[in-house]
C-alpha cells in the first residue's frame, strides 16, 4: 500500500493532481468508447470519492467532453492526456487514470477489487493474460458500490 497522498500529472505536466487515499476499485474497460477515447485496447480507471482527488495545478488546461450523456471525460487541452472521468450514476465518485500517477504508484485499491468490464466488446485480437474477474458488460453502479465499500 502506498503512502498517501500520491500525485500524478498529464503528459506535458501542465495538469497535476493529488489523490488523498486508496482507490476503492480498479476497472479495466474494453468497450469501444474507452478504446477510442484512450487510443488503447483498454481504459483503466481507479475509483475514489471526489473529495479525495484535487487538481493542484493547471485547472485552466482541463477540457471536458461528454459522451455518452451523463459521462464526462476531462483531459489536458494541450497534450490530450486523460485525467478524470465522471459518471452521473456515481455522483460521489470519480475515476482517475492510474497510468498517470508519478513513478508508477499503485492506486492502493484492496485485493479483489480489480475487474475487466465490457469484455464482450474487446478487440477480437486482444488476449487476457491475468486471472482478474471478467464481466461481459459493466459491473453496474450497484456492483461498483459494493466494490467501493
Amino acid at each position: 500500500m502506498p503512502k498517501f497522498p500520491i500525485s500524478g500529472e498529464c503528459l506535458c505536466g501542465k495538469v497535476q493532481y493529488t489523490v488523498n487515499g486508496p482507490a476503492t476499485c480498479v476497472v479495466h474497460c474494453h468497450c469501444s468508447m474507452c478504446r477510442r477515447s484512450y487510443a488503447s485496447l483498454v481504459g483503466t480507471g481507479a475509483t475514489i470519492e471526489k473529495k479525495k482527488v484535487e487538481i493542484v495545478k493547471g485547472k485552466e488546461f482541463l477540457t471536458t467532453f461528454e459522451a455518452p450523456p451523463g459521462v464526462r471525460r476531462q483531459f489536458c487541452r494541450d497534450c490530450g492526456c486523460s485525467i478524470l472521468y465522471f459518471d452521473d450514476r456515481l455522483p460521489e465518485m470519480v475515476f482517475y487514470f492510474p497510468a498517470t500517477l508519478d513513478g508508477g504508484s499503485h492506486p492502493g485499491h484492496p485485493e479483489g477489487s480489480e475487474h475487466h468490464v465490457f469484455v464482450d466488446s474487446k478487440a477480437d485480437w486482444e488476449k487476457f493474460e491475468d486471472n482478474l474477474p471478467r464481466h461481459a458488460e459493466g459491473v453496474g453502479t450497484a456492483a461498483l458500490g459494493k466494490i467501493a465499500t
